[in-house]
């Protein structure tokens, strides 16, 4: 057996043999002993990635394009996106979550102020309403309007310490939110705004 051996061993099949133990045990090494702090930025390209093997985290979703099956990513039954935003109407200021008209109404009694409110738009459902205290208050103070003499009307009442069975309503008579209450009559009429929901 040794005889029939020898004749292969020569120099060149020895090296070769080592060789290739070496390949195979540096390999083995690499994949073992590498780390994240062993690769240089933007190294790797996709070919040594397996495919789907980089997730959610690992991806930087800006500098992905938009898929090519979503023609129409840009629209919904033909409108953009930013149609579909909530904005305050024309005519309205944002204050406190809602919206607020920029200019005070003539005087009314409250009763009536809450009638003018929902009678404004043409639409179906609910219309316009009186502010919250903290709608108006939030309003003069944010906003930069100006008070009307004599305050404006909220949407908050209380019941009538003078006339039972009636109320009284809260009025915003300062910029800062000084109040006041108000009977609910025309005798003593006061200036308002009515407020709305944030539409699109």
């Amino acid at each position: 057996m040794k005889a029939r051996l020898r004749p292969h061993l020569s120099y060149a099949n020895v090296m070769a043999t080592i060789a290739v133990f070496v390949a195979i045990g540096g390999t083995s090494y690499a994949a073992t002993k590498l780390s994240g702090k062993d690769l240089r930025a933007h190294s790797l390209t996709a070919r040594n990635f397996h495919k789907n093997s980089v997730t959610g985290a690992a991806v930087r979703e800006s500098t992905l394009a938009k898929v090519p099956q979503a023609v129409d990513a840009d629209h919904l039954d033909g409108a953009t996106a930013e149609t579909f935003l909530v904005r305050c109407p024309e005519g309205t200021l944002p204050a406190d979550d809602t919206c607020i008209e920029i200019s005070a109404r003539p005087p009314l009694s409250f009763s009536s102020a809450l009638h003018e409110c929902a009678n404004t738009e043409n639409q179906s459902g609910p219309g316009r309403r009186l502010p919250t205290y903290d709608e108006l208050a939030a309003a003069f103070t944010h906003s930069g309007i100006t008070l009307s003499d004599g305050g404006e009307l909220t949407s908050q009442v209380y019941p009538s310490t003078s006339r039972p069975g009636q109320v009284e309503a809260l009025l915003v008579t300062t910029p800062t939110g000084g109040v006041a209450l108000t009977p609910d009559n025309a005798v003593d009429p006061h200036s308002y705004r009515c407020a709305v929901d944030p539409r699109n």
